[in-house]
């Protein structure tokens, strides 16, 4: 998509279209079911219409942490997270932050509560946010083995490990982004750009 149609869009779309295509850009392998979960700050507020857009699709809206400048937002696939909780490796993973209950609520007050103290400087970052978003748990280990540094390359999330599948991973999601993000320019809703 060239950067003239999109600012085109940009100058004479409707804020929920704006909405829409920021959704679109940062959460199209969520929209288009190749990914459990991403995360978007939005304007406070507007995760209720997200809510009410996504929620037919079965792709729920969590507010991690509002405040008075944005709403930090968990979007996710229902089924797709309960099969990701249910991974007896990614709960291992869990339970070295204090989670004791994999079920989808539970971890979603856990994970909350953490990025709030985080948000507030009461707390460091929730890694674990990593293996909720997707990540390979063994990248996610990597990562913070490494605080961050030596990765064999950065995009969706930082590599360090299959190189090969990941590559392959994010080019599914560049075509995914592509794709939803037309839509929108296109006139679609996001409730028509979710699978």
């Amino acid at each position: 998509m060239s950067a003239d149609t999109m600012l085109c869009f940009l100058e004479n779309c409707t804020p929920e279209a704006r909405l829409g295509l920021r959704v679109a850009s940062q959460c199209a392998p969520v929209l288009k079911d190749l990914k459990v979960s991403n995360l978007i700050s939005v304007k406070p507020g507007e995760w209720r219409q997200l809510r009410k857009h996504l929620h037919p699709c079965r792709i729920f809206c969590v507010p991690l942490y509002q405040n008075e400048v944005r709403d930090v937002l968990l979007l996710y696939r229902d089924m797709r997270m309960k099969n990701l909780l249910s991974d007896p490796r990614i709960c291992r993973f869990l339970l070295k932050y204090g989670y004791t209950s994999f079920d989808i609520a539970a971890v979603l007050r856990r994970l909350r509560h953490r990025y709030s103290q985080y948000a507030s400087g009461n707390g460091e970052f929730p890694h674990e946010l990593g293996v909720l978003l997707d990540y390979p748990v063994e990248d996610v280990e990597s990562y913070i083995l490494n605080r961050g540094e030596n990765s064999l390359l950065t995009r969706y999330w930082k590599v360090y490990h299959n190189l090969p599948k990941a590559e392959q991973i994010f080019q599914a999601y560049d075509a995914a982004k592509e794709q939803a993000m037309t839509e929108i320019i296109l006139g679609w809703q996001l409730s028509q750009v979710a699978v």
